[in-house]
């Protein structure tokens, strides 16, 4: 049976002394109490997203005023274990072009369910306009729902656009110095892990990296790696490799 899980981003280490007794209000205590049908004594975690994990046990459930003439619910829980877990290793930034609409929310979704620390829209050539700061807010939340959901510590960054130069030239702080580059590309050869702990990849748009844009990579010391023997949109490229990275990478 699985374990509730509560998104708390906003409370830190001194928030969750063993014995300690929370109050959570808001969506998190109306989704355990209504939604999951929580009763007290029931087992629950509660992630921050910065790796604090801590598990709680459910007290008393209640509504109260919230202002307008509205109530909300609100829950009681008293911590048990507190853990603050490292950052997930191989660490794994995603370069990938945005793809259209709704695809863009399945891509971060998936993307933080594999295992990837951060995804930056990458610009290219043939690059779509990158999402929009409204938009940004909208895939920061879903990012922070699949980590409830598979219940990683560590929430996916969602970071700002980099220019497939800086990138390459690893001025960008979505690439450190020492990251190995992957770009996935058909001409390359299947992924060989070599231990790295920090890894960077690169996904074209739809229309795919120009000749150009490949060259540079290559001379920048990327590695070309094919992911697959059909052409996949841009968020399936970016899970399948992500996926096919992490695990290539992981000790055995």
């Amino acid at each position: 049976m699985s374990v509730h899980r509560v998104y708390l981003p906003d409370l830190g280490h001194g928030d969750f002394e063993p014995g300690a007794v929370l109050e959570i209000t808001g969506q998190e205590a109306r989704h355990a109490v209504r939604v999951k049908r929580l009763m007290p004594g029931d087992v629950l975690e509660i992630l921050n997203g910065q790796g604090l994990r801590a598990v709680a046990v459910l007290g008393e459930s209640r509504k109260h005023p919230a202002g307008h003439g509205k109530t909300e619910w609100a829950v009681d829980v008293r911590i048990e274990s507190v853990a603050q877990e490292p950052p997930i290793s191989p660490r794994l930034h995603v370069l990938a072009c945005a793809p259209k609409l709704t695809r863009v929310e399945d891509m971060v979704d998936q993307l933080s369910q594999v295992g990837a620390a951060a995804w930056f829209p990458l610009v290219t050539r043939h690059t779509l306009t990158p999402p929009k700061a409204e938009r940004v807010d909208k895939l920061e939340r879903v990012a922070a729902e699949a980590a409830k959901q598979c219940g990683r510590a560590w929430t996916m960054e969602i970071g700002s656009p980099v220019p497939l130069a800086d990138a390459l030239s690893r001025t960008h702080r979505a690439i450190r110095p020492s990251a190995r580059l992957v770009i996935a590309d058909p001409r390359g050869a299947p992924y060989s892990p070599d231990g790295s702990t920090d890894l960077a990849l690169l996904i074209g748009p739809e229309a795919g990296f120009t000749d150009d844009e490949v060259d540079a990579a290559c001379r920048a010391g990327a590695m070309l790696c094919s992911i697959g023997p059909h052409l996949m949109r841009v968020g399936t490229a970016a899970v399948v490799a992500s996926g096919l990275i992490l695990n290539a990478e992981q000790p055995r």
